[in-house]
């Protein structure tokens, strides 16, 4: 069966969402004023919800809406009220992050159909088949992968699949992301990120010294392009190519969605056309590196600020684009059969190529005429003009007595009834289920002391926490805990930390007893073992928590994200932990540091290097060799020590260490703190425990 592979382009206000229904997109995305991971562009209205999905649906197109934040427990009633919204208005799907939002969806009966967003971290055919399982009908798949893992996921799963195929990409992958958030409280993952990784940084190497003398931007991507591998992605099973942009201009997205359009119908597109996408908008021109398997520096806009990328749009590009983004011509194509008999009601037939048909009697007679007649000419002419209607004639047909007349007025009021009743029977759903109350109760998990945890990173953060007794739980990374596995097996508080999977290259946990997943497509393997869940999984209310229980996790690490009075709020059902030390992880990241900046591969096991910011600020950099990976931490710990006795009462089971790149003797430093509940004497942060996000 032929894949109808979709033209999913994306649309921040009304203007450029007909600008992209006009130009050849078979879908549309966008958000509303709440819960839109682009809080910053201009969004919908509820109004212009009900408007757009009328707009797209009479001409044949579909509407998503991104509902793609992490919620906290404070707005779980106005979700429930906008899914409610977007299901009276007829939105065909909802691209969501929040686990809460799924639920919301299930129970309340909606009939909008739920889209993983890439906010999930989905990396692999695990992943995939878990989020339909869990009842999503599409996945929205992680933008580091490879065509050949595109094609190998999509050869394992039932799921439709959506991939980016334009437009910005991020450095890190897509809802792992605080840098924004640590270092200026707008987040990522509420639709609010400042973009720091588009600022210059220099790289400080294994051996302490600056790898640049000049400003260079180490983690600013290049825009992604794949025009020329539609028939690739077609033929791979991809069910949707979607656009990034919604922050974008309605001549970008005008001029972008034509050019998929025309690839996707004739298998390619011009040079020039590449020469214009590449004009539109682009950082120092495309990449295809994740798309290709090809880390290096090469993917970077490097040498140069992004900012001039706004400035060089040539003249006639843009003169183009702007009339591509008046077009009206997308119309439903129709049928209109009308009959006329003396003494008869005059009918009309009006049909469409997808079964939608309707019949209309008026009640006009004909009269006989006393000058000219009526004859097939005149009526195709009078039913044709169909101006301002989402509609054009196709195949016009009468029926008609004979020396018979009717006025054009009659005429034009049986053409916009027949129209109307059309658009009726076109944008109703038949045996649509009714929405029913959000309900969902949680048994609440008491707890009776607190104890603490503690996670590593080096063999010499290991063997000092392994002598303290004060850690109830001791979390190793992977490749760590391989490496001193007989050792640590018998030790009844290590937990493994498993790696970021992504492809099929997982991590052999057969014989490990307590695990701690980073991604929800890790939760399967973990059955049958004590589960933990790390601050990656982004749980932040209580619906959420409660469903990561469903599906077996029996302690689960909150996000970083929360403040002290949202955690206090959060209904327990099972132990959950948050970090009271650490620097915490604010990236992870496939486009290889070491390689892009040192310029070849050279990562060494358990050792830091740095990426410094324009401040001075140095973020701690590791590399993982068992999936070339980069996980970047923030600059400052975040530290609690002196707040011990407030955090005691907020109903969490354990506090975190976490050690990145500290000596022993930092690591003794800080424990002692922690023993003795004293304030520190070096430069740290509270998180986000009393300003959120």
């Amino acid at each position: 069966m032929e894949n109808n592979i979709e033209i999913l382009a994306p649309a921040g206000d009304f203007e450029t969402f007909k600008a992209a229904v006009n130009n050849g997109a078979d879908a549309v995305y966008i958000g509303g004023k709440k819960f839109s991971a682009r809080k910053n562009a201009v969004n919908f209205s509820d109004d212009e919800i009900f408007e757009t999905v009328k707009y797209a649906h009479l001409r044949g197109a579909k509407v998503y809406v991104t509902l793609n934040t992490l919620l906290k427990d404070s707005e779980l009633e106005a979700a429930v009220e906008f899914v409610k919204l977007c299901d009276d208005a007829n939105v065909d799907a909802l691209i969501i992050q929040d686990l809460a939002v799924l639920e919301i969806i299930k129970s309340c009966n909606s009939n909008i159909l739920p889209h993983a967003s890439t906010q999930m971290t989905i990396t692999n055919v695990s992943g995939v088949k878990k989020c339909e399982e869990m009842g999503y009908t599409r996945v929205v798949l992680a933008r580091e992968l490879s065509y050949d893992e595109i094609k190998k996921i999509s050869g394992k799963s039932k799921c439709e699949l959506e991939v980016f195929v334009h437009g910005a990409l991020c450095v890190c992958c897509s809802g792992q992301c605080l840098l924004s958030s640590v270092i200026g409280s707008r987040s990522g993952n509420r639709g609010d990120c400042a973009q720091p990784c588009r600022l210059w940084y220099n790289l400080i190497d294994y051996s302490g010294k600056r790898v640049f003398k000049s400003k260079k931007y180490l983690i600013s991507l290049k825009d992604l392009c794949l025009v020329d591998d539609v028939e690739k992605l077609k033929k791979a099973g991809v069910k949707s190519l979607k656009i990034e942009g919604r922050m974008k201009s309605k001549e970008y997205v005008s001029l972008v969605s034509n050019a998929y359009f025309n690839a996707k119908k004739d298998g390619r597109v011009s040079d020039k056309t590449i020469a214009e996408l590449e004009n539109i908008f682009s950082r120092s021109g495309f990449t295809k590196a994740y798309f290709d398997a090809h880390i290096c520096r090469d993917m970077l806009n490097f040498d140069r600020n992004n900012d001039l990328v706004y400035k060089n749009i040539d003249e006639n590009v843009l003169k183009k684009a702007s009339e591509m983004a008046k077009n009206e011509y997308r119309k439903r194509k129709i049928d209109i059969f009308v009959k006329i008999f003396e003494n008869e009601k005059l009918s009309v037939r009006f049909s469409d190529k997808f079964g939608n048909e309707v019949l209309y009697e008026s009640s006009i007679i004909a009269q006989k005429a006393q000058n000219a007649a009526l004859d097939k000419e005149k009526l195709e002419l009078s039913f044709s003009k169909l101006g301002g209607t989402a509609f054009s004639l196709d195949n016009f047909n009468c029926d008609i007595g004979e020396n018979l007349f009717v006025s054009a007025k009659d005429l034009n009021f049986v053409r916009r009834e027949g129209i109307r009743l059309l658009e009726e029977k076109i944008l109703c759903i038949n045996n649509k289920k009714t929405f029913k109350n959000f309900e969902y109760k949680i048994e609440e998990h008491k707890i009776e002391k607190s104890d603490f945890t503690v996670s590593v990173r080096t063999f010499e953060q290991l063997e000092t926490v392994l002598k303290e007794k004060m850690f109830a739980k001791i979390f190793v990374p992977y490749s760590l805990y391989k490496d001193n596995e007989k050792v640590l097996k018998s030790d009844g508080r290590v937990v493994c930390v498993l790696y970021d999977t992504f492809g099929d290259k997982m991590p052999d946990i057969s014989q490990i007893d307590r695990v701690s997943a980073v991604n929800i497509g890790q939760l399967d393997m973990c059955r049958g073992k004590e589960a933990f869940s790390e601050a990656s999984l982004n749980i932040t209310n209580s619906v959420s928590l409660d469903i990561y229980r469903k599906m077996g996790v029996s302690c689960a690490h909150l996000s970083n994200e929360l403040t002290i009075i949202e955690i206090k709020n959060i209904v327990k059902s099972i132990d959950t932990e948050i970090t009271v030390y650490g620097k915490i992880a604010v990236m992870l990241t496939k486009a290889c540091i070491v390689k892009n900046g040192i310029g070849k591969c050279g990562c060494e096991a358990e050792k830091f290097l740095y990426t410094e910011d324009r401040t001075g600020r140095k973020f701690p950099v590791i590399a993982n060799k068992l999936n070339c990976t980069n996980t970047i931490f923030n600059a400052n710990p975040i530290v609690m020590s002196d707040r011990l006795n407030e955090l005691k009462s907020i109903g969490v089971r354990y506090f975190r260490l976490e050690f990145t790149d500290e000596s022993a003797d930092m690591v003794k430093n800080i424990i002692r703190l922690y023993k003795t509940g004293e304030k520190c004497d070096f430069d740290f942060t509270r998180g986000h425990y009393y300003r959120g996000v």
